[in-house]
């Protein structure tokens, strides 16, 4: 077979604003009852592959629901689903990402206690965190990996009524969550994560006027700097860390409290001042004045009104940031490096999925390389952890027969396959990797690594 190389790196090299690199996005239409996949259909462009599509309400093995999707999460090559408004549940899709027909036809339920389900995530061990209860009164709930998620651990909400939309975890394994009924971002220790009735360590909005305590926000274009700010949390809902450890939210602004929908970063040092404190500590307005306390952008609106942002999804690797548009039924997209200078034009930043409201739009970011050969069938290659220590793994439909990797400077770097699929860095250098991979179809791709 002839061997064609895929570098999809290019398209950072020659500047093009490319919406997905090396990705595709998983992003639920809470209203339509589907999830798409979507993945790169040129240098500029994205669209849904019909192959992925999951329609709720044609599910096989007495499954079907009228439900409505709110987060998925992917594990592996497992996708989960969060699923409410009917028949309220949890989906399990086995192997999506390498064999979607087989997913649908494999389809089983995980739990059904709640009588509502919104965040989903993940921590490094396989266990499943959701947002559980009924509508504006949920508790965060793990679910245990080691017998098949049937253990169940109510870790609680804080001792007060609230609403957690989304789900992350940081490096340590810490968990972090949005409150969308209280206006909060909350952590909880990895060391209480087997605590029913967990402490909970809280960053709450400003209780100060915005102006009077000098807070102030990013942009750099005065159309988007004079948005009036008035709360650093306004129904926040989209989670996420960059690959530099800092937490961003997106705040939905369902109230409109501010003149704009905003997107919030809190620092490292922050986020340490919040995991040693069991009294909820302040948003302060003056705390947006240093690189220890937390930044806030406002984002464009579309013609269809002011923005509602819900789910958050970080590239680590390009520092690219997805979030969810529930007024325009789309997205939004936006490089962290530029994002101060983001113009007031929501079009040039315009994610082309579909995004329905209401609903959370919990999206998910897959590791996603385009190998179309001969026959025009797509190979998706799985690299995780990533960013990753000292041991990663591949994953493909079609066989591995070779992979090297080269750090920044176009440096061979020693790996070691330690067993099928798994790949040990034999030198301790950390940073950007470029893997190249060779399939037993004769193509190579090449997937980006960080190691830290």
């Amino acid at each position: 077979m002839k061997k064609r190389l895929f570098i999809v790196a290019l398209t950072v090299a020659f500047g093009t604003q490319a919406q997905l690199e090396n990705k595709a996005l998983v992003a639920p239409e809470f209203s339509n009852g589907l999830v798409k996949l979507y993945i790169p259909t040129s240098a500029t462009t994205i669209a849904a592959d019909a192959n992925y599509t999951i329609d709720l309400a044609s599910l096989p093995n007495g499954l079907a629901t009228a439900g409505s999707p709110n987060c998925t999460a992917l594990l592996g090559n497992d996708l989960f689903i969060t699923i409410t408004s009917a028949n309220q549940r949890i989906y399990r899709f086995p192997n999506y990402l390498t064999d979607p027909a087989a997913a649908i036809a494999g389809v089983s339920q995980v739990t059904n206690v709640g009588n509502d389900y919104v965040g989903l995530a993940f921590d490094a061990n396989g266990n499943l965190y959701t947002s559980e209860g009924d509508y504006l009164n949920t508790r965060i709930v793990k679910y245990t990996s080691a017998d098949n998620y049937a253990t169940r651990i109510d870790l609680g909400n804080g001792l007060i009524t609230s609403y957690f939309a989304n789900i992350t975890f940081d490096a340590a394994g810490n968990l972090w969550a949005t409150d969308y009924y209280n206006n909060r971002v909350i952590a909880i220790a990895s060391s209480d994560l087997s605590t029913p009735d967990a402490n909970f360590h809280v960053l709450s909005s400003n209780s100060t006027n915005w102006n009077a305590n000098n807070g102030h926000v990013e942009n750099t274009i005065a159309t988007l700097q004079n948005y009036a700010v008035v709360s650093a949390f306004s129904q926040p809902e989209g989670i996420a860390f960059d690959a530099s450890g800092r937490l961003w939210i997106a705040n939905n602004n369902d109230s409109h409290t501010n003149e704009a929908a905003t997107l919030v970063r809190i620092s490292t040092s922050l986020q340490n001042q919040i995991l040693n404190s069991l009294n909820p500590l302040d948003a302060d307005p003056n705390l947006t004045n240093s690189i220890n306390g937390y930044q806030v952008w406002n984002v464009p609106s579309s013609a269809s009104g002011t923005s509602q942002l819900g789910g958050l999804q970080i590239d680590q690797t390009i520092e690219r940031l997805y979030v969810n548009e529930q007024v325009s039924g789309s997205g939004l997209w936006f490089d962290l490096a530029t994002l101060s200078a983001t113009s007031d034009d929501f079009a040039a930043h315009q994610l082309t999925i579909v995004s329905t409201n209401p609903g959370n739009g919990g999206i998910s970011l897959a590791p996603y390389t385009s190998t179309a050969s001969l026959n025009e069938k797509e190979s998706f290659i799985t690299c995780a952890p990533n960013p990753a220590k000292e041991v990663f793994t591949l994953q493909s439909s079609i066989d591995i027969t070779e992979v090297t990797a080269t750090d920044a400077t176009g440096r061979k770097v020693n790996l070691l396959n330690e067993s099928l699929g798994n790949y040990r860095f034999e030198s301790p250098a950390t940073g950007l990797f470029m893997l190249t991979i060779t399939l037993a179809s004769g193509e190579i791709v090449t997937q980006r690594l960080i190691r830290n």
